[in-house]
């Protein structure tokens, strides 16, 4: 059963917690709370076996398009009294002190308490058991964007090894060592390749610091890097890689490592479905020996089972295409086991959903357990929060997950023998922001996936809508099969993020048919008073021309679309509208537009009388300036707020006179208000050559940001 614990009273919770924001100086409880633009990536966790009162966290950094937070968990019946000790590369460090209320969850962030352009780790010391995780969200170099969670560590060790470690290009791996002790110590690195060559390097640590290497230094572009640690004194170590995965998916993922090999793995989590692509890193640490035979047993969500086994040779790296080996499309748990202790990391690289792209990693656990703690866990707009849970056992196991939040409610849950089960957190009503105690009657694995794709406008995914509907389609002409397929790509796009779509049909003068795709709020349907904002685009392309239409107007479409993701989860009254038909039949004709005059013809006087404006975007990724159009025959007044909110903040909009080019001109006509956003001028618009690869990202996004800040706003 899944159960939602009541710590204490909220007032006392909400007390308790204002006070740690007071001792901190903290901004804010949550990453969605913090006023910083967040990154899309995902991450995942490995639960832990039991709480502890030491949690050590070797990597931190506060600079620069970095926010760190710290997540703690106190499971226990009574407060428990926690103290942050930060530790800096010079030397100094400082600490602060707080309560955690019992069964309960505190989110501190760690860029109010060590300040800007800090490197820094963590010691914390809690009076009784907790669990701690590290969230940090981060645009690295500028660039990848991204966010990792990692559980630190609940004791400093003499030896790390790390099985994972990357260097080929589109990766930058840094090794991150921090020594919380009263005395200096050194450290010998021993990077070990895939051609079994092995790259040492002199870590030196004084008392109370943190020392950071770049691995790509030490051992050159192109390799793959296993990495053993071994310090005079004890320690703690993580590392970190960030990257462009296939040149296309950006993030980062962490691991603070193992203290010694072990004999058997369990990897809860696993995918190789379309997006996915889930890899073993396998290091074998030791010159010496005849190696060591590992046996791979693929554990399926239906209960099917694959086994299989590869032979690892002395000190070397080696790498496992999951995909490759079980096939796809498979929701997939991982158990190793072998006759000498060996290590292995589960790297992950995805575009989940097609609008989050990432990886992440696991060190997995080494036996399943019946009690498994969680610190991190949100069902905030923009966060997708999963519980992977495998039974590696033959007798079916019943599963009991506490959740610390504030919603009672008791499904019961259960796991086959030999299988694994997903559940979906966010399905579950509870939130926003959550921990997790799960107790088994029989062992299980436990691991928890957290997907973030954001709610900030994201090229990217703008891209790749422009991509499926220019390449992967091309010509979109009304009335024809083209046409057919971008409705249908279009309104598969909305109804994944959760919207009501509307495929309205649309009569042409020569007997065919076009299609309005319009996408709603589900809760919107039926409201009685509300103002509607529409944002609109034709999907389709100029008959004649053998143009694929990205440009004129892929362009258009996949800002609307992306804008659609990006308000997906907030409340208000949006229509997203795709329109078909507004390109001329017959040029010279005057015969367009026919979707939107369709539209706006069959709009009920009470959706007039409540008509914000409509925002229309038409040839967005190629020109030179992107202008605010109008034929100046409607209410200027929606147009003149949003010229003024980009003037406002450093936005160049400025004003052009249009004719009855666009969308626009149906809404102008019929009294309500109507903006055309446009780049002039495109050379190869209505022609072979407007092309994807004549588009301009950057165009893309300064439309999209423009226009999802502005309607932020309203």
């Amino acid at each position: 059963m899944i159960s939602y614990r009541h710590a204490s009273s909220p007032i006392v919770v909400a007390i308790i917690f204002l006070l740690a924001i007071a001792s901190f100086g903290l901004t804010g409880l949550h990453p969605g709370s913090s006023g910083q633009t967040l990154a899309a990536d995902g991450t995942c966790g490995e639960a832990s076996s039991q709480a502890s009162v030491n949690w050590y966290f070797a990597e931190g950094y506060t600079g620069q398009g970095f926010q760190e937070f710290l997540c703690v968990f106190n499971p226990q019946e009574a407060a428990s009294r926690l103290k942050v000790n930060l530790l800096y590369n010079h030397g100094s460090s400082q600490s602060s002190e707080l309560d955690l209320p019992p069964t309960s969850r505190t989110t501190l962030d760690i860029n109010a308490l060590a300040g800007g352009d800090s490197e820094v780790s963590l010691y914390l010391e809690a009076s009784l058991p907790v669990v701690a995780e590290r969230p940090m969200y981060f645009t690295y170099r500028g660039q990848w964007k991204g966010c990792t969670i990692t559980g630190g560590s609940t004791s400093l060790e003499q030896n790390w090894y790390f099985a994972e470690g990357c260097t080929r290009d589109g990766f930058e791996e840094w090794l991150l060592l921090a020594n919380p002790g009263d005395e200096d110590t050194a450290a010998s690195v021993f990077l070990v390749l895939e051609d079994g060559s092995v790259t040492p390097v002199i870590m030196n640590l004084p008392a109370h610091t943190r020392q950071t290497l770049l691995v790509n230094q030490a051992v050159g572009q192109g390799r793959d890097v296993g990495t053993r640690v071994e310090a005079a004194k004890p320690i703690c170590a993580e590392r970190v890689m960030y990257f462009k995965y296939h040149g296309m998916w950006a993030g980062g993922h962490a691991s603070s490592g193992l203290s010694q090999p072990r004999k058997t793995y369990l990897f809860a989590e696993g995918y190789t479905g379309g997006g996915f692509e889930e890899w073993l890193s396998l290091y074998l640490p030791g010159s010496s020996g005849a190696g060591a035979d590992v046996t791979l047993n693929c554990l399926f969500q239906a209960g099917a089972e694959q086994s299989l086994k590869v032979h690892l040779d002395p000190d070397r790296r080696l790498t496992l295409n999951i995909n490759q080996m079980v096939g796809a499309g498979k929701d997939v748990s991982i158990e190793l086991s072998a006759d000498v202790p060996f290590l292995a990391e589960r790297p992950m690289y995805f575009n989940y959903n097609g609008y989050c792209r990432g990886g992440h990693v696991s060190k997995g656990i080494e036996s399943a357990g019946t009690k498994w703690y969680l610190a991190e866990g949100t069902t905030r707009p923009g966060f997708q929060t999963y519980l992977c849970l495998m039974n590696p056992g033959s007798e079916e196991a019943r599963v009991n997950v506490d959740i610390a939040a504030t919603y009672p409610l008791h499904p019961q849950l259960s796991i086959p023998g030999r299988s694994r089960l997903t559940i979906d957190v966010n399905s579950l009503g509870v939130g926003p922001d959550v921990s997790f105690e799960i107790e088994s009657d029989k062992p299980i694995a436990v691991e928890r996936p957290v997907y973030h794709p954001g709610t900030d406008f994201e090229v990217a995914n703008a891209m790749d809508s422009l991509w499926d509907l220019s390449v992967g389609i091309g010509s979109r002409v009304e009335g024809t099969a083209g046409d057919e397929a971008a409705v249908s790509c279009i309104a598969g796009k909305l109804q994944g993020y959760g919207y009501a779509v509307q495929i309205q049909d649309v009569p042409l003068p020569n007997g065919a048919h076009t299609h309005n795709v319009i996408a709603q709020h589900p809760q919107a349907l039926n409201q009685a008073d509300y103002e509607i904002l529409l944002v609109g685009a034709h999907y389709d392309t100029k008959t004649g021309t053998g143009s694929p239409g990205a440009n004129d107007n892929g362009s258009g479409t996949a800002v609307v679309l992306e804008l659609a993701r990006c308000f997906a989860n907030q409340p208000g009254n949006f229509r997203f509208v795709l329109f078909g038909g507004e390109e001329e039949l017959v040029t010279g004709s005057g015969a367009h537009h026919f979707g939107s005059r369709y539209y706006v013809s069959h709009m009920s006087q009470s959706d007039k009388d409540n008509f914000l404006g409509a925002i229309i975007v038409d040839m967005v990724g190629v020109g030179s300036q992107l202008y605010a159009r109008t034929m100046g025959i409607g209410p200027m007044d929606f147009c003149n707020q949003l010229m003024a909110y980009a003037a406002a903040h450093g936005r160049s909009l400025p004003y052009l006179h249009s004719g009855s080019s666009s969308d626009h001109e149906a809404f102008e006509s019929a009294g309500l208000p109507a903006v055309w956003l446009e780049y002039k001028d495109d050379p190869w618009y209505h022609s072979p050559a407007d092309s994807f690869d004549k588009i301009q990202p950057a165009y893309i996004e300064n439309t999209g940001t423009l226009l999802e800040n502005f309607i932020r706003s309203l």
